[in-house]
């Protein structure tokens, strides 16, 4: 008989552990605001979670077809970028998700609305998030 996984080896298989995600955040956040600036609603709180669904719907357990890709999310009503720790491979892609979602905290989010429906490549707000993220090596 095969060995089951546990939801907890499910959630961190090929990724790094939830407290050396909270370490590169901590230690690189306070270095990003200093050269960028607060967002436009302040310095937005950083949480980690383990899945974009279980956030949302409030069940621990929630998976869904973007459980394994979904990085990270800033939601502006709270201004709290989510950082869902099971998908970060490794520090590079840590840094680059906080720097990321850091842009969106610079942009208008009543514009967000308007920009998706341009669809995710042509969004301008996401071409801005993704240069963002190629200063990571700055805080390496």
């Amino acid at each position: 008989m095969k060995n089951l996984k546990t939801y907890e080896e499910f959630l961190n298989e090929g990724s790094i552990p939830m407290d050396d995600v909270q370490s590169i955040v901590d230690r690189v956040f306070p270095l990003i605001v200093k050269d960028r600036g607060t967002g436009k609603q302040g310095i937005p709180e950083i949480k980690l979670h383990h899945d974009i669904y279980a956030l949302h719907s409030g069940i621990d357990d929630m998976r869904g077809e973007e459980s394994e890709t979904s990085k990270a999310q800033w939601i502006h009503e709270e201004n709290i970028i989510w950082i869902f720790y099971p998908n970060m491979e490794n520090e590079e892609d840590v840094i680059r998700t906080v720097l990321h979602e850091f842009e969106h905290t610079h942009q208008d989010p009543k514009k967000s609305d308007k920009y998706r429906e341009m669809g995710y490549e042509n969004n301008p707000y996401e071409k801005a998030a993704h240069k963002a993220e190629k200063k990571w090596k700055k805080y390496i």
